[in-house]
């Protein structure tokens, strides 16, 4: 009866236990495996050398090794001197020392499998036989060192003022990184407040983990650029790795034009073009049109004389120019050149486009500045002479 209580309950300890780890990963220590690799090496006795030249020969620490060996002309025997202490004859006294069996062109041997077990250094191998001429070296690396990349997608976002926009910030895994990333986000120029929505990530061997950042402008935040950098911190206290999200601030706004660039008038007519507005970044709002003209002399009007946009859209005003008499003496508007200058404003915000204006058949001014009319006065000094002829002609008759 005691044996099964006890049984029942360490299974309940355990059930706890696993249940702990489960909800609580962090209280799980982090392994990060190391990177080895499983490799075949080929060697050939061909007196006075390895193979041709002595290869050199690099591995890793952690590697499982094993050696091809064969013979070209006579008996050999592979020794890789791991302790460095080797001057010659028989030296597989030690664990370190890997020694093969003595292989002739008849009987091929092999040497391991066996895991590089020494530090990184360079050691030697040789054919104890024929030493000292048969040797090459022994390179034992460190296996490359766990480590993590930060990468944010995309990388680059145009936010109108008053509103987000997301990111994805992914963390991944390299030479076999295992652990827990911790990310943060500052932006030069203050400005832009970020969150995320997961932090920290847990990372897996050889795997990838992300979280979104969302990046909010308030409306009051000036355009233009802005950095955000999102560091990745390990908890291990390797070294942190960064990724720039670069963001563009805009404001809503409206573009103005108008369907040409020019008019001509004669006098005492009128012309007509018409004024788009245009929303741009999302502007909505009333805007309301006023027209100038420079110097003053025709009448401008524009109907209707304020318009509304929505979102992405555009609306359109005409704008009529006369050059009818006007004031209490019906004073003629002069030929000549103008410029009219149409205003589109909602509060601060202000745009205006420029139509070139010409009254009369030519674009400058008739020389002369006289109100005379010139060829009816032409016309009657011509018949002032006609009639002193005639009257001469009569007179000298009569006689």
């Amino acid at each position: 009866m005691h044996s099964r209580n006890r049984i029942g309950t360490l299974a309940c300890i355990l059930f706890i236990l696993g249940m702990t780890l489960y909800a609580f990963p962090s209280l799980l220590p982090s392994i990060t495996p190391a990177s080895a690799a499983t490799r075949t090496i080929s060697l050939t006795g061909n007196y006075p050398n390895w193979n041709t030249t002595n290869p050199t020969i690099t591995v890793t620490k952690g590697d499982t090794i094993t050696i091809n060996l064969s013979s070209g002309d006579t008996a050999h025997l592979l020794l890789i001197d791991f302790d460095s202490d080797y001057t010659g004859g028989t030296d597989c006294t030690t664990a370190l020392d890997k020694c093969s069996n003595t292989f002739t062109p008849s009987t091929p041997t092999q040497l391991g499998p066996f895991t590089v077990t020494s530090n990184a250094g360079t050691y030697k191998y040789y054919c104890t036989i024929h030493y000292p001429a048969m040797q090459g070296l022994f390179i034992v690396q460190n296996p490359p060192t766990p480590d993590f990349g930060v990468a944010g997608s995309p990388s680059s976002l145009s936010i109108l003022q008053g509103s987000n926009a997301n990111s994805t910030i992914t963390v991944s895994s390299i030479n076999n990184f295992a652990g827990t990333i911790t990310l943060s986000a500052n932006s030069s120029p203050a400005g832009p407040t970020t969150s995320f929505g997961t932090n920290p990530v847990m990372v897996s061997s050889g795997g990838t983990a992300s979280s979104r950042l969302t990046i909010s402008i308030p409306q009051t935040l000036s355009p233009g650029l802005y950095s955000v950098t999102v560091t990745g911190t390990n908890s291990s206290g390797s070294p942190s790795h960064t990724t720039t999200v670069s963001v563009t601030v805009t404001k809503p706004d409206f573009s103005i034009t108008s369907s040409t660039s020019s008019l001509t008038a004669a006098p005492n007519s009128s012309g007509m073009t018409s004024i788009t507005m245009t929303s741009t970044n999302g502007f909505s709002g009333t805007l309301t049109l006023s027209a100038t003209v420079s110097p003053s002399g025709p009448q401008l009007s524009l109907n209707p004389s304020s318009v509304t946009l929505t979102s992405g859209g555009s609306a359109s005003s005409n704008l009529t120019v006369s050059t009818a008499n006007s004031g209490l003496y019906s004073t003629p508007v002069a030929q000549g050149n103008y410029v009219v200058n149409v205003t589109a404003s909602s509060g601060s915000l202000s745009h205006l486009t420029t139509v070139s204006l010409t009254v009369g058949s030519t674009s400058s001014p008739p020389t002369g500045n006289s109100n005379l009319p010139v060829l009816p006065i032409i016309g009657g000094i011509i018949g002032a002479i006609v009639i002193a002829g005639v009257a001469v002609f009569l007179t000298r008759r009569k006689r």
